[in-house]
């Protein structure tokens, strides 16, 4: 017989200050995902679409070309498979949804990192004063629709921004998230 056993928080705050700390690593930690993925995004929608417009330019002077002088049939056969290969390009394009999945990341992105600026003014003036229960709820609940709005991160970008999150520490005297071993420098 199986034994049942309590499912282990994995964070469980019992104090304002450190609910407030837990919420600055976790905003810090998806807005560095969501500025990874919006990059990559970025580089292969570039790539594609430098190789698409190549083709099509190749393609477009052969046939140019075509119309002066009789071509060879291995000079049509290769520029008909680039001509394919033009129009598979273009398809990718269309297909991946390059440009709105990387406008939607950058959104994210920039969406956390304005929350992580709310929780870093407010962590701030712990030292003076607590926060009160509606500005916490209210950041909450923001925090909330960014989880539910935002995109999904490729896997292998989480697992990077995850490993490199796990030598964090939070330094109190310093207000902000520091690294044992600083591995993560980038803004």
């Amino acid at each position: 017989m199986k034994k049942i056993v309590a499912p282990t928080k994995i964070f469980a705050p019992e104090e304002v200050p450190e609910l407030l700390r837990g919420w600055l690593v976790h905003a810090r930690k998806e807005w560095k995902k969501h500025g990874e993925a919006a990059r990559r995004l970025e580089s292969q929608y570039r790539k594609v679409g430098d190789a698409s417009v190549i083709s099509s330019a190749i393609v477009g002077a052969s046939l140019f070309a075509s119309l002066e002088t009789a071509y060879e049939p291995w000079g049509r056969i290769f520029a008909g498979i680039l001509s394919i290969s033009a129009s598979v390009l273009s398809s990718l394009i269309t297909f991946h949804r390059y440009e709105e999945r990387t406008e939607k990341h950058r959104k994210a992105g920039v969406d956390h990192k304005a929350a992580l600026r709310t929780l870093e003014r407010m962590h701030a003036t712990l030292k003076t004063s607590m926060p009160d229960p509606d500005s916490i709820t209210k950041i909450e609940q923001n925090l909330d629709e960014l989880e539910k709005s935002a995109p999904v991160v490729p896997q292998d970008i989480d697992s990077c921004v995850e490993q490199r999150y796990k030598e964090y520490t939070f330094d109190p005297t310093l207000g902000s998230t520091s690294e044992a071993t600083s591995q993560d420098n980038r803004s």
